[in-house]
């Protein structure tokens, strides 16, 4: 299996997420609000029994979690023609990052209060200004230089801090295919023993803006090789379980997606293919 890892170099960060940024709000995929997570009606998400959002199919079982289990992911494309911009850490702190300041905010971008891309830059502003729940790390960075430095400040000096990506691997890039496919697990899924992890979420916002979590304990990392159906595409990527989720809201989406009891089981998830993972031993 080759390996995801690799030292952090800040031109080589810049490289890799100039990469991975898309825009969510409005465009290829739909943001899962604060409420749908707390509990309020996803009834909307599911059609029929499936799931009508795409974007459910990153979620499984640790019991899936072996050689020949096949599973049905949508891993959502990247179109770099929608790219917002990247700010230099001076550039960031001159523009507030509160909910607080919405007002201003949406006046000095020039957007709606009640247009989506207006909520969906609320709700990204609600969520970085939560506080992190017990045993919880979580920070949001407005810069490449920011998220870097709360990165190592959070979980790892600069020296241990290594970072994954999922990958889409084709002999022909003209083959590339973003759609929803049956994935079967190609080896055996690789645990990272001892390390600490933090996920990070592209968020809709004017800029880019990545919303990092993760658990000081309780959470496995895994990498995994997912071969598509044709035998065409090659996923490599990680993959988190989060061993311990009895402190999770009972209506959470993971539950109903997995059709499983609430807060009675791990929850797996992989990640989309402009979010990063972290580790660090």
């Amino acid at each position: 299996m080759a390996s995801l890892r690799f030292s952090v170099t800040f031109p080589a960060l810049f490289s890799l997420l100039l990469s991975l940024w898309v825009v969510d709000a409005c465009t290829s995929r739909k943001l899962i609000s604060n409420n749908e997570q707390e509990g309020q009606n996803i009834s909307h998400l599911f059609k029929d029994g499936e799931f009508e959002d795409p974007t459910m199919y990153m979620f499984f079982k640790i019991s899936d979690l072996k050689l020949g289990t096949k599973l049905p992911i949508y891993f959502n494309k990247n179109d770099l023609r929608k790219v917002p911009p990247l700010l230099t850490r001076q550039e960031a702190d001159l523009i507030p990052f509160s909910e607080s300041n919405l007002d201003f905010l949406l006046n000095h971008f020039s957007i709606s209060k009640d247009s989506p891309q207006g909520e969906a830059m609320k709700e990204t502003l609600q969520r970085c200004d939560f506080k992190a729940i017990e045993g919880e790390y979580k920070f949001c960075g407005t810069s490449l230089e920011s998220m870097l430095d709360l990165a190592k400040k959070t979980i790892a000096s600069n020296a241990d801090l290594k970072v994954m990506t999922t990958k889409v691997m084709v002999p022909d890039q003209n083959r590339i295919s973003y759609a929803l496919h049956n994935y079967t697990f190609a080896e055996v899924p690789k645990e990272l023993d001892g390390i600490k992890v933090l996920g990070c979420h592209r968020m809709p916002y004017p800029y880019v803006v990545y919303y990092c979590h993760g658990h000081k304990s309780g959470t496995k990392v895994f990498e995994v090789n997912l071969m598509s159906d044709d035998g065409i595409q090659l996923v490599v990527g990680p993959a988190v379980c989060h061993m311990d989720t009895s402190m999770w809201n009972a209506d959470h989406v993971a539950f109903k997606v997995l059709k499983i009891e609430p807060r009675s089981a791990p929850v797996c998830h992989f990640f989309p293919l402009d979010n990063i993972v972290w580790v660090s031993k």
